[in-house]
């Protein structure tokens, strides 16, 4: 009888400082509806999301932060090359940043979003890194490409939502439009050695083609009403629609469609760029004049088809989630498990697999009816058994403000 009065007295503690926590407005790129669930602000939200995810498989992070201090350092390829393992050198980043203003009213919800994104990816062939590493064969001569691809745009809302007995209804009227992207953009390298004259000589061919819907001057000096003015006129258009089923502060389960394509965006122009570099024997660097040409490109967002549950479990809820792209017939997906101590400090910690890289993450905050900041830390890799590396990573913070 001690033993058992003893263990409810435990039990009976924990729950009080325990507290279950739902997916909240933080996590609305999921599904629409989730706007709405924003916890104890019943009234208005204002909140603001930078996602930063950075991956490199040369160097672990601990090692990447002495360098950002250093005013000199050294690279070494043999010790880049070794850390490789074989595989090609990768520096990729996929940055993100949105927000929100939504007001409730009854059982109605309204309100705007915005959001930016960053994509880049750079690909060196292990080759070119084994060469530089170990140097190449006299009278031979080493050629490869390396890869790079970028990806800029913006996009911009109207919100609105409506809640019935046990089931909600919402959708997202989006503006977008692309900054800058490229398509096929390489760089050809070329390594040989003349044993008559005695010399080595490498060659960089860079030719990058550049697709905007502003020309080469206007991308050098975007302002708010350059932007504006192309979104009035080259925006493409897209909708968000989604339905929740449980109660509208703690979803039970969630389905949207994401990115329904009303109009495509209007690309306008492409920005050729070539240059020629020499290193090791004669330096030299030349480029082509390329003149801006017209072009009658179009730009869209993947459409997607987004589901998630919410499982409560005793103290904690279990969310599974995913998303499947309908173009490329691809799934994202990832499970967490969430909890909050005292009602006052959200707890997170999952594993992922999105946009074809795996993240183990930890996220933690502070949560009082009129501030809430919360961060989120991950492991990022693109082979799960390569995940504790620590070369990758994500970073996600956001704040919201309300009543």
């Amino acid at each position: 009888m001690k033993k058992l009065f003893i263990i409810l007295l435990i039990v009976s503690s924990v729950s009080l400082i325990i507290f279950s926590e739902g997916l909240r407005s933080f996590d609305s790129s999921l599904n629409p509806l989730l706007l709405e669930s924003i916890g104890k602000r019943n009234y208005f939200e204002i909140e603001i999301s930078p996602d930063i995810m950075v991956y490199q498989n040369a160097y672990k992070v601990a090692d990447l932060l002495p360098m950002l201090t250093a005013t000199k350092f050294t690279i070494d390829f043999d010790e880049i090359y070794t850390s490789l393992g074989g595989d090609d050198l990768f520096f990729i980043t996929k940055d993100n940043v949105e927000g929100h203003f939504v007001v409730n009213i009854f059982d109605l919800g309204l309100g705007v979003v915005f959001s930016g994104d960053l994509k880049s990816d750079l690909t060196v062939p292990n080759d070119l890194i084994k060469l530089i590493a170990n140097g190449n064969e006299i009278d031979t001569t080493n050629e490869g490409t390396i890869l790079f691809n970028l990806d800029t745009s913006v996009k911009a809302g109207v919100y609105a939502s409506y809640n019935f007995d046990g089931m909600s209804v919402g959708l997202v009227y989006n503006l977008f439009l692309p900054i800058v992207y490229t398509e096929e953009s390489n760089v050809g390298y070329e390594f040989s050695t003349d044993t008559e004259v005695g010399t080595t000589t490498a060659e960089l061919n860079m030719k990058v083609d550049l697709y905007s819907p502003f020309d080469s001057n206007e991308l050098e000096s975007i302002t708010f009403n350059s932007l504006t003015d192309k979104f009035l006129t080259d925006a493409g258009h897209a909708i968000d629609a989604g339905v929740t089923f449980g109660e509208i502060k703690k979803p039970v389960m969630g389905i949207a469609v994401k990115n329904i394509t009303v109009k495509p965006a209007k690309v306008s122009y492409k920005i050729p760029y070539q240059e020629t570099i020499s290193i090791l024997g004669e330096d030299s660097s030349s480029s082509t004049p390329m003149e801006v040409q017209p072009v009658d490109e179009q730009y869209i967002y993947p459409m997607s088809v987004t589901g998630f549950f919410r499982i409560p479990v005793v103290l904690l809820d279990i969310i599974p989630y995913g998303e499947f792209y309908v173009d490329d017939q691809t799934i994202d997906w990832g499970v967490q498990a969430r909890t909050s101590l005292f009602n006052f400090i959200p707890l997170t910690v999952g594993i992922e697999n999105y946009y074809g890289y795996w993240n183990t993450f930890l996220g933690f905050g502070i949560d009082s009816r009129i501030v809430e900041s919360r961060t989120e830390l991950s492991l990022t890799a693109k082979d799960l058994d390569k995940i504790f590396d620590l070369k990758g990573f994500s970073f996600k913070s956001s704040f919201a403000i309300g009543f």
